[in-house]
């Protein structure tokens, strides 16, 4: 059973892997070509919305892919998937329409509650985008849990080659950050009609009040808890551009960067393993299958990182201009972060698994709070270093506290062993990274 699953892997795997490294990772492709248009304040006013849209994201998307795959992977027959993942998209739709009024009536009026003079048309750009993200996100989960992922990379490399072009050429023209914008939120609406089409095709519109308001329910703790975690996702970044100026965290901004590269290298995985996890945990022997696939994930995880670890310090000397430098010594203890939360998202499976998603919500709540109060603390009188220790101790104890309740709730048969030496192993090659 398990080759067979690996065979699977495989063949999935490479595709994703290309999807999602064209649509998530085209900002590092594109790092070369942002730092030498952009000034270091551009830069730090772009990562400002970046943090901005982290949160704003999560907010919207309100839960609902994590719903989606709890209900479909949950369902009994095609019929009673296909509706779940209606009822979704429709969610997502009203969601969409809500936000873009908000963005079209009150750009203006969020201004004051950014820091780094960002302007109402950069805004709304970004609103733009922001408001129809749901409707990519539950379409393009859907192709995952049908396991078609020849047209996701379709759809992918048609987002990516529409968001390229029109970047690179509106930055010729010297729109700046603005190019960046209007090329995103452009891409997203085209790819969101698509890709609605393309589900609405296969699941049409399905709307029950009952149905609709479980997966509200089960999604609506999720949404506050994943907003919870702006403290783990960006809160560090506007607390030092608020307290020291855009310009300051630039040079932060591109160690993040390089230390997100983890999160996209490992998707692959993640988009095959998790839509099925759920599916999976009913079959015979479901628990070991989790568990087994759970720690692959966790040593694939911890050899990105110790490989990033290695090589990107290399990558920042030479793709990215003398002030942007400072990132490389920032590098390592960032990429500790990504691990952290990468490893929870893997041991969690446990605390997903009832009609209740509580304790997910509390959990992050809890982390968060305690990193949110360091932060607060710490950035002003450490500035970067402070934001670090803030990080690294709110990300440990969400993943001790995932680890412990998943456990609890379903007991998965872990095999840690080989993890050991892979984890020696991500250490060492950091460390040649920085002394190279």
């Amino acid at each position: 059973m398990l080759n067979n699953r690996y065979k699977n892997l495989l063949n999935q795997s490479a595709l994703y892997g290309l999807s999602i490294f064209l649509m998530k990772g085209i900002s590092l492709v594109m790092l070369p070509i942002y730092t030498s248009y952009l000034m270091p304040s551009d830069y730090g006013r772009l990562e400002v919305l970046v943090v901005f849209s982290n949160i704003v994201s999560i907010v919207l998307g309100f839960g609902l892919v994590e719903a989606l795959y709890r209900f479909v992977g949950l369902a009994d027959g095609i019929e009673k998937k296909q509706r779940h993942a209606a009822e979704c998209l429709l969610v997502a739709g009203v969601i969409a329409l809500i936000s873009y009024a908000i963005f079209h009536f009150y750009s203006k009026a969020l201004l004051p509650f950014l820091p780094g003079d960002i302007t109402e048309n950069e805004l709304y750009l970004l609103g733009v985008a922001l408001s129809v993200g749901g409707l990519i996100n539950i379409p393009l989960a859907w192709l995952r849990i049908t396991e078609r992922a020849g047209l996701f990379f379709t759809i992918s490399m048609l987002k990516v080659v529409l968001q390229v072009s029109l970047t690179f050429y509106w930055l010729i023209k010297g729109w700046g950050i603005t190019s960046i914008l209007a090329a995103g939120a452009v891409s997203s609406v085209i790819v969101a009609i698509i890709l609605c089409i393309i589900q609405l095709k296969e699941t049409h519109i399905s709307f029950s009040f009952k149905h609709i308001k479980s997966i509200v329910i089960y999604a609506g703790p999720i949404f506050i808890g994943g907003a919870a975690t702006f403290t783990l996702s960006g809160m560090d970044r506007w607390l030092l551009a608020d307290h020291f100026g855009a310009t300051q965290i630039a040079a932060y901004a591109i160690a993040i960067k390089f230390a997100l590269v983890p999160t996209l290298l490992i998707q692959p995985f993640t988009l095959w393993w998790f839509p099925k996890r759920f599916s999976v945990l009913k079959e015979h022997d479901g628990k070991s299958i989790n568990a087994h696939f759970a720690v692959v994930g966790a040593i694939i995880s911890v050899l990105i990182c110790g490989g990033l670890g290695l090589l990107g310090p290399v990558l920042i000397h030479h793709l990215t201009p003398v002030a942007y430098h400072g990132a490389i010594s920032i590098l390592p203890w960032l990429l500790l972060c990504t691990l952290l939360k990468m490893l929870s998202d893997l041991l969690n499976l446990g605390c997903f698994v009832e009609k209740s998603s509580k304790v997910q919500m509390n959990i992050n709540l809890v982390a968060s709070a305690i990193g949110g109060l360091l932060l607060i603390l710490l950035v002003p009188l450490f500035r970067i270093d402070g934001a670090l220790i803030a990080l690294i101790v709110a990300g440990i104890t969400r993943m001790g506290l995932f680890y412990y309740f998943s456990q609890k709730k379903v007991y998965l048969p872990y095999k840690f062993g080989y993890l050991y030496p892979a984890i020696s192993a991500a250490v060492v090659a950091t460390w040649f990274g920085q002394v190279s």
